[in-house]
């Protein structure tokens, strides 16, 4: 589980809907909408983020809400995004 956790993690793409919901869930078509990839490549990226167990998808009719299973995910891209600036800055 752990292994699914941070492959899940290892799109800008992934991690990029995970911020968009943090605070309020969204359907998946507003994604569609603002992210230059298609829609084949996004419903891949959601089955990614549910199968880790990152998020929750609701079917309300045609529409797929993505919900934040658990928040603390956000601690560990936060983590991940400190370290990177702080290599950054060695370099």
């Amino acid at each position: 589980m752990i292994e699914q956790i941070f492959k899940a993690l290892s799109s800008r793409w992934r991690i990029e809907i995970l911020k968009r919901i943090i605070d309020t869930p969204l359907c998946q078509c507003e994604f569609e909408k603002s992210f230059p990839i298609d829609k084949t490549t996004l419903s891949r990226h959601v089955r990614e983020l549910h199968l880790a167990g990152l998020i929750e998808v609701e079917q309300k009719g045609v529409m797929k809400i993505l919900h934040i299973k658990d928040e603390r995910v956000m601690e560990i891209i936060q983590l991940a995004e400190e370290i990177t600036a702080r290599e950054k800055e060695r370099v």
